[in-house]
């Protein structure tokens, strides 16, 4: 069920650590969200391409929050800026406190004093503070000192995202997290017809899941063609 959050954002389904495909350069990184950052560090920057993977990493650490009947407080800055930085307040009673999309705001000198009086609580207070961001904490142009020091007073880990080969790879992994196999065959007529990225392959991903559930039929290579000429007809209809 969906998590509803401050000023009702919502966490997407299973944004699980277990629905996470790790690659060798993330490892090292899921290791330590896995075990529990907060045991070496008060917080932790996590940085990173936009389809990295940071997003679903601070809500798998959410979620697993919850599980243990704890709270935590979720900020995806991006949506939710406009409403200015009385979002952040409410915060101060959460077990874990998960800022996304830093870089939204990063320039802005009421968010960078609203944003580091938060880092300072969540100090004082103990609270594990998990944020994240498109850009380097180390190369963010920030109109306040003090505030950028503040984003390096702990780890930061870069979040590589899957690219080529490991597209493919997480497509068949993520098939499998849902239930269901792709063949060989399968995989290597997707390979020849679409992008090698994420964004492409987990939409197709996602259409294909449906119609197969709808139509209670297996995926093969004729029910691809079968299910994108079908939709491509009715985005052409719209």
């Amino acid at each position: 069920m969906t998590q509803q959050l401050t000023l009702n954002v919502g966490m997407r389904e299973g944004h699980r650590f277990s629905s996470f495909f790790v690659t060798p350069e993330n490892a090292e990184l899921l290791g330590i969200l896995k075990n529990g950052f907060e045991r070496e560090f008060p917080q932790i920057f996590l940085w990173g391409d936009t389809e990295a993977g940071k997003s679903h990493l601070l809500q798998a650490y959410c979620e697993r929050y919850y599980q243990r009947g704890l709270m935590a407080a979720y900020l995806p800055l991006g949506s939710c800026a406009q409403y200015g930085t009385r979002v952040l307040a409410g915060v101060e009673g959460k077990h874990l406190v998960a800022v996304d999309e830093l870089d939204a705001v990063i320039g802005q000198r009421d968010w960078e004093v609203a944003l580091m009086n938060l880092i300072n609580m969540c100090r004082t207070n103990h609270q594990p503070l998990i944020m994240a961001s498109r850009l380097n904490p180390r190369e963010m142009v920030c109109v306040l000192p003090d505030f950028s020091s503040r984003l390096l007073w702990s780890a930061d880990y870069r979040v590589h995202p899957v690219q080529g080969g490991q597209c493919l790879q997480a497509m068949a992994w993520r098939a499998h997290q849902r239930g269901f196999e792709l063949s060989e065959h399968v995989m290597k007529y997707i390979e020849r017809h679409y992008p090698q990225n994420m964004t492409t392959l987990m939409a197709l991903l996602d259409q294909l899941d449906s119609a197969s559930l709808t139509r209670g039929r297996k995926i093969t290579r004729e029910f691809i063609r079968e299910v994108m000429q079908k939709n491509a007809n009715t985005s052409l209809l719209k």
